[in-house]
């Protein structure tokens, strides 16, 4: 199954708004087709329109998905902008982090060692 990119690699933020919006409609729709108990996401742009459908849904009292998002192991300083979109919005149950700089600079953040 296809899940939408939000944004392709060099896509000027003005048009991923009109791609973005495209795939939180796909999500929508892929969420209530599924109806997972878990969303584990590990890092690209693909995963936040999931996210933020899942975080919908529990804003309105709707809880189907536990969501667990795991930080590249490539991110050693900062938060990719995925990561921090999440993390900012409070919009997963856990957020892991692959060194632990980032749970320093992150508290809410989990530091369990090297995942991937």
């Amino acid at each position: 199954m296809q899940i939408y990119r939000s944004r392709e690699v060099g896509q000027s933020y003005i048009t991923s708004i009109g791609t973005t919006l495209i795939a939180i409609a796909h999500a929508l729709w892929l969420m209530i087709k599924i109806r997972p108990k878990v969303i584990l996401c590990n890092g690209p742009g693909t995963c936040v329109p999931l996210c933020v459908i899942a975080f919908f849904f529990k804003v309105l009292g709707i809880r189907w998905s536990s969501v667990f998002y795991v930080e590249s192991i490539a991110r050693v300083r900062k938060l990719s902008l995925s990561g921090l979109l999440l993390y900012k919005l409070h919009m997963v149950d856990q957020l892991f982090v692959q060194w632990p700089k980032l749970k320093e600079k992150h508290p809410r953040a989990h530091y369990v060692g090297c995942l991937m």
